[in-house]
């Protein structure tokens, strides 16, 4: 499912004289299916505001731009935003504060309810097994235990699993890995990948981690002051390292050794990979071109 903005604008507090804020003002963005993409910027640059259209969190208001997902036209009033919800996941930051339920079962089979309540029970269970176990967990183990029982990484997976268990072909997370050590980090991060080969056709992240974005984004925008400050490959928006300092970001660990090499007068042209930068350093320094 391709996703497009055009001009959308989205104003809290609106009509207010002293209270309003221009959280978007007309953004354009168009995420191609089967993208893995990201989304940077710093707090209150309208990052998570603009995801939150994305399945109708929050509605494109009267003459506030377009929204288009798929077959999906959010800036209709007939669009049937419940359909759309099924087709588009929304995680948000530290998921497993989205538990609620008193059995694992229960928790991750709340969407299935929702959105196909005439579903028979044994369908409903299979899907349910399926989701758990893609997260990586033993269903038959934990699916009576109460979530909150879990660990953290487990209930982080729980979350996860109940917003795949519809099977969303666009998955949208903000913030995702936040909180995670590194080793919790990678797992959760080769999980996405997991999900993106399968039946998640286009992952929309929402991120501070700039390493994160660079090794595994196709591509990225930056949001600044509510407006799309510049949109490209990881290569392309990190290699503008002046820009980015200016708009208050951090650079990935690639990034910065690149810049500190091409100030000591030696080029290493990578992707921003970790992998990629090892073997163009490599290269250089075996001597080669």
């Amino acid at each position: 499912m391709r996703v497009e903005s055009k001009d959308l604008t989205f104003i809290y507090g609106e009509g207010s004289k002293n209270l309003s804020v221009t959280a978007l003002d007309k953004v354009s963005l168009t995420v191609e299916e089967g993208e893995f993409f990201g989304i940077i910027g710093q707090t209150g640059s309208g990052k998570t505001t603009f995801v939150q259209h994305l399945n109708g969190l929050i509605k494109v208001g009267k003459d506030k731009g377009s929204v288009i997902v798929g077959e999906y036209n959010l800036s209709d009033k007939k669009c049937d935003f419940k359909s759309l919800r099924a087709k588009v996941g929304m995680v948000f930051q530290y998921p497993e504060y989205q538990l609620f339920a008193e059995t694992v079962k229960d928790d991750v089979a709340f969407g299935l309810k929702n959105f196909a309540p005439n579903m028979p029970e044994g369908e409903r269970e299979k899907l349910v097994r399926e989701a758990v176990e893609t997260v990586g967990l033993n269903y038959d183990r934990i699916k009576e235990k109460s979530p909150f029982e879990l660990s953290g990484g487990q209930k982080r997976r729980v979350a996860i699993a109940g917003v795949i268990v519809t099977k969303p072909e666009v998955l949208v997370l903000d913030e995702p890995a936040a909180g995670l050590d590194p080793v919790g980090k990678r797992e959760f991060i080769e999980l996405l990948h997991k999900l993106h080969g399968a039946f998640v056709k286009t992952i929309i992240l929402v991120s501070h981690d700039m390493n994160l974005v660079s090794e595994n984004c196709t591509r990225a925008a930056i949001f600044s002051h509510g407006k799309i400050h510049s949109v490209g490959t990881p290569k392309e928006i990190f290699s503008r390292y002046d820009e980015l300092v200016e708009l208050g970001l951090d650079l990935p660990v690639t990034a910065s050794l690149t810049r500190a090499l091409k100030e000591n007068g030696i080029e290493i042209d990578s992707d921003l990979t970790v992998d990629g930068f090892i073997e163009s350093a490599a290269k250089i320094f075996a001597g080669e071109k």
